[in-house]
């Protein structure tokens, strides 16, 4: 089976991204490819750009092309039942209104979690080629794709002993307790769950499969919070592949203030190549916050792609490599650009589980045994990347931390 191209498009919340994805969608499934495109971000705008109604439930938009906008409540009520049957059913034995309770058993997540579904749901079947994904602003964009390593930890670590215990409850405690216990169906859901995001965690960080293309336009702030999502996502080990400089004001603007803008554009879209560079530069010199409708979207993607075609892989690069260093063992993390919040990196590593703190991110990363026997000796950037080493484990087996400087 040929594994399906998923392309990420995120950036700063108005840089455009919605419009770049359409485009992009618009142009794959000009070109045969059987295209869906979605939207994660709970302010939808994509029915806009498209000018079709959207819902939660999958839509065809044209030949070779289907959309969909992501409905949470949409999600539990068709998906997981079981599982918010029995929240709601909790929180009413603790006296919660049966109306609130329903709202409250939208566990936090489930946005992110309903998202990485359909990826990993579209990529075990044949109907399409490509997935588009238009995401939400970059900060909600980065939780979205750490959400795979944070949700996995806590299945690992805790579900087990979890399921353990209510084995014993419903023996003991749950013979006089009212508090309902959950059924059966409910931890095979939970399960299935933990299953379905390591698979989805497998596809979203495979770079022949995945990448994440960053919308940016040549603005001092925009540039800024692109530089420093690049460095999240890398954290995290997406492939960043390439970055789409969107609303260039042409050349012939005219004068005054436009001179004056266009000589800070010229500033700022020479930052651009020098920071993001090599990464594959995408251009659209159409300056308008409103692309709407297929004539504008298809003009968009001519600037963007020309006769290229938006299904190449720009780069396959990994942000993660282990290797052998003298006589030190090194794990080295993709870490593009030390700005503000990213200047203070803290590790610490207990056996299989090394976790990795940048700015307000974690990332846990488990082990292969080499290095699981072994602690953290040191770290330090270099080159754009975090190197870290690791030494054999003292005696009492203690953690380490380290900042890199």
């Amino acid at each position: 089976m040929i594994a399906i191209r998923v392309i990420v498009y995120t950036g700063k919340g108005g840089v455009g991204k919605t419009s770049v994805a359409a485009a992009t969608a618009l142009r794959l499934a000009k070109l045969g490819h059987r295209t869906v495109i979605m939207s994660t971000d709970s302010a939808h705008s994509l029915s806009d750009s498209l000018q079709v109604p959207l819902s939660g439930e999958v839509r065809k938009i044209s030949d070779n092309l289907d959309a969909l906008e992501i409905d949470v409540q949409h999600e539990l009520e068709q998906k997981w039942t079981e599982i918010q049957n029995y929240i709601s059913e909790f929180l009413g034995s603790q006296g919660v209104e049966p109306i609130t309770a329903k709202e409250l058993a939208v566990f936090p997540g489930m946005e992110f979690m309903s998202a990485l579904f359909y990826v990993e749901e579209f990529s075990g079947r044949e109907e399409y080629d490509a997935i588009v994904i238009d995401t939400a602003p970059t900060a909600d964009t980065v939780r979205l794709l750490s959400y795979p390593d944070v949700a996995n930890w806590y299945f690992e670590k805790i579900f087990g002993i979890v399921r353990n215990l209510i084995k014993i409850a419903r023996v003991t405690v749950g013979k006089v307790m009212k508090t309902p216990m959950p059924s059966d169906k409910v931890l095979q859901d939970i399960d299935s769950i933990r299953r379905r995001l390591a698979k989805v965690k497998e596809i979203m960080t495979d770079p022949e499969q995945t990448s994440v293309r960053l919308v940016v336009n040549p603005e001092k702030m925009v540039i800024t919070e692109t530089m420093r999502a690049y460095s999240y996502l890398s954290l995290y080990g997406y492939t960043v592949e390439s970055v789409v400089i969107n609303r260039i004001f042409p050349e012939d603007s005219g004068d005054g203030y436009f001179r004056d803008k266009l000589e800070e554009q010229k500033e700022h879209l020479a930052q651009i190549e020098v920071a993001f560079s090599p990464l594959k530069m995408l251009r659209a010199n159409i300056f308008s916050t409103e692309i709407v409708g297929r004539n504008s979207l298809q003009l968009l993607a001519d600037m963007l792609f020309g006769e290229s075609d938006p299904f190449e892989i720009y780069s396959t690069e990994k942000p993660m490599r282990m290797y052998e260093e003298g006589d030190t063992q090194v794990l080295a993390l993709k870490i593009p650009f030390r700005i503000d919040d990213s200047r203070r990196v803290e590790l610490y590593n207990r056996k299989d589980l090394l976790i990795v703190t940048m700015g307000g991110y974690k990332r846990m990363i488990t082990l292969p045994h080499s290095y699981a026997s072994k602690e953290v000796g040191g770290a330090e950037f270099e080159d754009g990347w975090l190197k870290i080493r690791f030494r054999e484990a003292e005696e009492d087996g203690r953690g380490a931390e380290e900042e890199g400087d």
